[in-house]
């Protein structure tokens, strides 16, 4: 999957639990520290950047809304 695409899922599934300035934020942190110069963003990556998300949204939103949005990305990650 192109990063970009990636980013923009993320960015929707993100927007939906906190604010659009702290979802931008994530996603800005993330995009720098995990994703770098990667322009394609395969299988594993997907997971393991899905599952820092979801561990972020645990910490902050708690373990309900973490459910939710890790099916949520899932789904729209394919």
């Amino acid at each position: 999957m192109e990063k970009e695409k990636y980013l923009k899922i993320a960015m929707g599934a993100l927007s939906k639990v906190f604010s659009e300035a702290g979802a931008r934020a994530t996603i800005d942190v993330m995009a720098k520290i995990k994703l770098g110069a990667v322009s394609d963003v395969g299988s594993n990556m997907i997971n393991e950047c899905n599952s820092v998300l979801y561990e972020r949204v645990k910490m902050l939103k708690g373990d309900a809304t973490a459910a939710q949005f890790l099916t949520t990305i899932k789904a729209a990650c394919g």
